[in-house]
């Protein structure tokens, strides 16, 4: 099975080990999400890293996964940031509306 390094901001990597989330199955889901359409990559080159420190980690993917994503043109670690950054949103919107902030 391949691999993809990919440094992650520590706020990401903590908020990926705090949610016992596998990084590798939501990067593949969303890999599967742009296959169906239901995704676009990111046109992005870079992502915001100032004042975080960085933490090298990989990313596992399936060989069809591997060749699908080395077909396009993207920064593989923008595709990443975006994903940990949509979750945390949608924890955080989750949170709120069972506090009943919403």
């Amino acid at each position: 099975m391949p691999t993809k390094d990919v440094r992650l901001r520590e706020d990401h990597h903590r908020f990926v080990q705090d949610e016992a989330l596998s990084l590798s199955g939501l990067v593949q889901n969303a890999i599967d999400e742009v296959k169906s359409g239901d995704r676009e990559l990111p046109t992005e080159t870079d992502r915001e890293t100032e004042g975080y420190d960085l933490i090298r980690t990989s990313v596992s993917l399936t060989d069809e996964h591997d060749d699908f994503m080395a077909s396009r043109e993207f920064v593989f670690s923008v595709f990443v940031h975006q994903l940990i950054e949509e979750r945390i949103k949608r924890e955080q919107l989750l949170q709120r509306i069972q506090d009943g902030d919403i």
